[in-house]
C-alpha cells in the first residue's frame, strides 16, 4: 500500500457514498468501531487484510487500499 494513502479516511468515505451523507456527517465515527491510525499503518510491512464492522457494514479492508462494504444483517 502507497503511504499517501489513508485506509482510514477510504472507510469513512466508502460509508459516506453508501448512505448517502457527506464525510464528516458518518456516525458513529470510525474511532468507536476501530483504531484510524492503527488500519492506517496495519500493513505497512505486510500484505493481507481486515474485517471490522462500522456503521451498519462488515468492511474489509486489504493491504492494496481496497474497501469493500457489505450490510450487517438485521
Amino acid at each position: 500500500m502507497t503511504s499517501n494513502v489513508s485506509l482510514a479516511n477510504e472507510v469513512v468515505s466508502a460509508v459516506a457514498r453508501a448512505t448517502d451523507v457527506d464525510p464528516l456527517a458518518v456516525e458513529p465515527e470510525l474511532f468507536e468501531a476501530v483504531d484510524g491510525d492503527a488500519l492506517d499503518r496495519l500493513f505497512q510491512d505486510t500484505t493481507g487484510q481486515a474485517t471490522f464492522e462500522y456503521d451498519g457494514y462488515e468492511v474489509t479492508v486489504t493491504s492494496e487500499g481496497d474497501v469493500t462494504l457489505a450490510p450487517l444483517a438485521e
